[in-house]
């Protein structure tokens, strides 16, 4: 098995959009899908991130922090997933309850493993 990080990018914070019956509900759908991965072996980890962070930026002995991603959308969580392909991962993402909840965009990318590593 390959592992792959999926970023859930987001434009603010969707939960403040809906009623709590709907934050309710949104979060026993999306707990579900989480808790199915993982029972299958599929999911490593999941997180929801806040929306809000310092960047450091710059060069040893030049280093700069300055507020978190100025821009509308910022990664609000990721998904540790292991799959055989980026494909099998493409159908895991595509089957995310998020998406009935509004647009999301949800970035795959391979974990580059590198040993000496963890």
């Amino acid at each position: 098995m390959k592992e792959f990080m999926a970023f859930i990018y987001t434009e603010g914070d969707h939960m403040t959009e809906m009623s709590p019956k709907e934050q309710q509900q949104h979060v026993e759908k999306v707990g579900a899908y989480i808790q199915e991965l993982v029972q299958e072996g599929k999911m490593k980890g999941a997180q929801p991130l806040e929306l809000s962070g310092i960047t450091i930026s710059g060069t040893k002995g030049n280093l700069h922090d300055a507020p978190f991603n100025e821009s509308k959308e910022i990664i609000g969580g990721y998904y540790h997933l292991l799959a055989n392909d980026i494909n099998e991962v493409v159908d895991l993402i595509k089957g995310d309850p998020r998406f009935e909840d509004g647009p999301w965009k949800i970035e795959i990318r391979p974990v580059r493993v590198v040993d000496g590593i963890n």
